[in-house]
């Protein structure tokens, strides 16, 4: 019980994982996520002997576990509890990780509906040298490089009703205050910024009655052209719908992150919509051609549909759909639940 009153210490776990010896090999054993999987295929990276990633063995040396109190880091005999952070802060940050240590930070943030810890905070700032920057603003995907009407079809956290995964609906939004469709945020003046502040404010009481401005101003975080953001949601459903390599391959070679945000770019342009939701005794089956469980998760626990404590499952024709990240399987990509036990 002691680790469950005590402060967390992020500094402890980060410390760990650094005296990790480099020349032997380590199995780490994680929950199956964004952010474990980068944090552990970055320790792997360096490690000098052949290692391995596992997401259910009992033997292995290093692990990460998310448990009701929070994460936690053990190392052998010695565990350290980390509260909220997520396990990529801990991972010494270069240049050539940058891009996989934003995003799993990102992912974490993301998928628990958080702010950026004090710990992961202080991470980013003081890689400010490295190119990351830090600024307050709107909560919508890539505002420095995409037109605004890509970034507002997604923004999956906040959900913009009617707006989100429409192309057409996100035009018609930004048309209607008088501003150019292949304009960015950043080229907005006062008076247009907050015109579109106070018009998703208003679609989002639709849903939310209690929104009020400073929930979709946030802390920002950038590296060069990339958005940590669109980062998390590329990769979380690239999980959902591919699997953990593409994970691992984006931690050993950073630069197909460019390749795979224009691929989820392309798939989100083409619109999505949500129709019926529908609890049964396993799952929230819900009818929609967005092939990620886990952000349909995050909209529709926006919208208070859903529960965190049961799996989504999409309808996909005769087939239920859903991914690893809700099941325990070994399968990886959208997986066909119907039938199962």
């Amino acid at each position: 019980m002691e680790n469950f009153i005590k402060e967390p210490t992020p500094e402890e776990a980060k410390k760990l994982i650094e005296s990790i010896n480099k020349e032997e090999s380590i199995c780490i054993k994680i929950p199956y996520n964004v952010d474990a999987i980068l944090a552990a295929s970055l320790i792997i990276k360096y490690m000098e002997n052949p290692s391995a990633l596992s997401f259910s063995s009992s033997n292995c040396q290093l692990e990460f576990s998310e448990k009701e109190e929070g994460k936690f880091v053990r190392f052998k005999n010695t565990e350290v509890f980390i509260g909220n952070s997520s396990f990529s802060s801990l991972v010494p940050i270069t240049t050539e990780d940058i891009l996989p240590i934003l995003t799993g930070i990102s992912s974490s943030v993301v998928l628990e509906r958080r702010n950026f810890s004090d710990w992961e905070l202080s991470i980013m700032k003081n890689s400010e040298n490295l190119g990351i920057t830090i600024e307050k603003n709107l909560k919508i995907p890539s505002y420095h490089d995409a037109p605004i009407f890509l970034s507002l079809a997604e923004s999956f956290d906040p959900y913009i009703p009617t707006v989100t995964g429409s192309r057409e609906n996100a035009i018609a939004l930004i048309n209607e205050i008088g501003i150019d469709e292949l304009s960015k945020l950043t080229e907005l003046n006062e008076g247009a910024l907050n015109t579109l502040i106070f018009k998703i404010v208003s679609l989002i009481m639709k849903i939310n009655p209690k929104v009020t401005r400073d929930d979709i101003i946030t802390d920002r975080v950038f590296y060069l052209n990339y958005d940590s953001l669109e980062l998390a949601f590329s990769f979380i459903y690239f999980l959902d719908t591919i699997g953990s390599k593409i994970l691992v391959d984006f931690a050993l070679n950073q630069s197909i992150a460019g390749i795979l945000i224009n691929k989820f770019r392309e798939i989100i342009g083409k619109g999505f919509s949500i129709g019926q939701v529908t609890e049964d005794k396993k799952f929230f089956i819900v009818d929609s051609n967005l092939k990620s469980p886990t952000l349909l998760q995050l909209i529709l626990l926006q919208t208070q549909k859903v529960r965190k404590d049961k799996p989504i499952v999409i309808k996909d024709g005769n087939k239920l759909l859903t991914s690893r990240y809700f099941i325990n399987t070994e399968e990886e990509g959208l997986i066909e639940v119907e039938g199962r036990d």
